[in-house]
């Protein structure tokens, strides 16, 4: 008898092919249809691709990727002379992860005996002869030895460290100039911690052409990459840059992420106000109009298309689910690193006026999506924006006038109505504090009272200038969040305390938020006490670490030794002093001298020298 198989008919082998590949493509349009759910009639503009972000193939020497934490149980090891730092048989430049933990010479012939921990000048990552004149220049002034050597490392690493790309423009080949800012041990930019760790040399950039244009470069790599993944918060180096990627997994994130681009896509509300920081501190030194191009117009319009999206409730005033524009899941089993509701986060009430955030700056989830330091700091920049692009506009090309015009009226737009919301529904009469901001809400009358290390926080809002620092509902929440009883993550140990975050955990405060407890009080015994914390806590490496264990002594366990937000805002605590409160770190000759960037000549300075 013959197999069942010969007396099939051809025709219906065919047939049960044709059937299989149709059910096939039916299924990859099932996909690609669940994809496309939560787009708008604007999600053209939104995925707009850079069909060439830029060809150029300059190859840079790069430091070693990855994150690491250290346990420093005695005095750092003393490590190669500063002249056999650079090897010029390899051309390689030692990795500085390594290079950060070792102690070099000159020590600062202060108590604490402080090392130098800049690289030599041959492998520094970018140089300014403003930066140079500055440190020299503060130098001569600070009376403490340890705290001129620990600002003397902190202010310029970020330059000598982490630009790991920089070109100038080039007319020729219509090329913007681009900058690339890694955060230190990872290998990637995260946009809130480049525009943080560039802010203290914005005021510089009127002495510098060399660092304007480095910030300019800066303003269109960011501009480019939230063309390419608005919702993102870190990116690779751009195309065509030689530099090696980071390592990192591919999360389920919805909208599909273009992830040539993509280092990690959490969808953070302070990543976008970032960029507006870069924008108008930069914008307010210069005067520089020409940053307002193609690339910058059309990634503020992703942008406020994004906080559109982002302000529209999960329900309805009837109840229906309102569309979802943003999700994200990890495989993960820690908490804080996924979203709840199939990734889209806990609910939000409708008719609040803020703008949903499913992340904090420090990375971890949102437990209640209004976020109240990031739409503070929104509203801050869409403020101060619409005051820029004012007085940029006559300088600004004609072709781009009526989209400048149209960034202009919705950003007064969501400025208000989003500062009206947070003291409306974000101060809350605490039994014990009284009136304070509430960290993040749902609207639904459920809020957080915490706060975290990283900016923007409760703790930053005056720095950030969404409020004066007399303001009494700060001043409530301020005393709330320095304390035990009214905030979870303020950490105190028998050698360190400040505020801390889940982050990291519940044993690690973060020197970030003692500077910003310098940045935020009058009292001159505060900062003192602040100030010595942060020196004596550097595990004798002169550089500051991202955490610090508060019950080991000299901040001998710590995360991150290469980190340069934090050594970026301690450069910038040490002038904010200098200008604000030189009397206590400045000689007797300079104590009553406010010291004042932009009244100084720096370049021409050195010049003469």
């Amino acid at each position: 008898m013959k197999p069942y198989r010969q007396y099939v008919k051809p025709q219906y082998r065919r047939a049960r092919l044709i059937k299989t590949a149709a059910a096939f493509v039916l299924a990859i349009l099932f996909v690609l249809w669940l994809r496309r759910l939560g787009r708008d009639e604007e999600e053209d503009m939104l995925n707009e691709r850079l069909q060439k972000l830029y060809d150029l193939s300059s190859q840079k020497v790069v430091y070693d990727e990855g994150i690491h934490a250290a346990a420093v149980d005695e005095r750092p090891k003393k490590g190669k002379t500063r002249h056999h730092f650079y090897s010029s048989s390899t051309g390689q430049c030692e990795p500085y992860k390594e290079y950060s933990q070792e102690f070099h010479e000159p020590a600062s012939g202060g108590p604490l005996d402080l090392p130098f921990q800049r690289p030599p000048e041959k492998c520094r990552t970018f140089k300014s002869q403003a930066v140079e004149v500055l440190i020299d220049d503060m130098k001569q002034r600070i009376k403490n030895p340890d705290l001129a050597r620990l600002f003397e490392n902190a202010l310029p690493n970020t330059l000598d460290t982490t630009i790991l790309y920089h070109t100038k423009s080039d007319p020729e080949l219509n090329a913007y100039p681009q900058s690339f800012v890694v955060t230190g041990d990872i290998h990637a930019e995260w946009l809130r911690d480049a525009a943080r760790q560039l802010s203290v040399y914005q005021k510089l950039t009127a002495h510098d052409e060399d660092l304007k244009d480095l910030i300019r470069g800066a303003l269109n790599t960011q501009s480019s990459y939230i063309l390419v993944s608005p919702y993102c918060n870190a990116f690779h180096p751009p195309p065509g840059s030689g530099i090696k990627k980071g390592e990192t997994a591919m999360d389920k994130v919805v909208p599909l992420p273009q992830w040539r681009y993509v280092f990690e896509c959490k969808w953070e509300v302070d990543s976008l106000a970032s960029f507006l920081t870069l924008t108008n501190e930069y914008y307010e030194v210069t005067k520089d109009a020409s940053i307002f191009n193609k690339l910058w117009i059309n990634a503020m319009t992703n942008l406020l298309t994004v906080l559109r999206r982002e302000s529209i409730p999960s329900f309805d005033e009837n109840g229906n689910v309102q569309p979802i524009y943003y999700t994200f899941q990890r495989n993960t089993n820690i908490g804080t690193e996924t979203l709840p509701l199939a990734g889209s986060g806990n609910p939000v009430n409708f008719d609040i006026g803020l703008i949903r955030s499913a992340f904090r700056p420090s990375d971890d989830a949102c437990i209640y999506q209004f976020f109240i330091p990031g739409n503070a700091h929104m509203a801050t920049e869409l403020k101060k924006i619409v005051t820029t692009l004012l007085d940029a506009k006559d300088k600004i090309p004609s072709e781009f006038l009526e989209k400048v015009s149209k960034i202009i009226e919705k950003s007064g737009q969501f400025a208000q109505t989003i500062t009206d919301a947070i003291y409306e529904h974000a101060v809350i009469d605490h039994p014990t504090w009284g009136k304070v901001f509430a960290y993040e809400i749902d609207g639904y009358g459920g809020a957080v009272f915490m706060d975290d290390a990283n900016i923007p926080s409760l703790l930053a809002l005056p720095d950030l200038g969404f409020l004066d620092e007399d303001d009494p509902i700060y001043q409530n929440t301020r005393k709330m969040i320095l304390s035990k009883k009214g905030n979870p993550y303020y950490l105190v140990g028998p050698h360190f305390k400040g505020i801390g975050g889940p982050h990291i955990g519940i044993h690690n405060a973060w020197p970030m938020s003692l500077m910003l407890q310098i940045r935020t009080t009058e009292d001159d015994d505060e900062i003192i006490e602040m100030l010595d914390l942060i020196m004596t806590t550097t595990a004798h490496l002169g550089l500051i670490h991202e955490s610090i264990h508060v019950n080991y002594p000299g901040g001998k366990k710590y995360t991150r030794p290469w980190f340069s937000w934090a050594n970026s805002e301690f450069g910038k605590t040490i002038l904010d002093l200098a200008e604000r409160k030189p009397h206590l770190i400045f000689k007797d000759q300079y104590k009553n001298q406010p010291y004042k960037i932009e009244n100084m000549k720096l370049v021409e300075k050195r010049d003469k020298a």
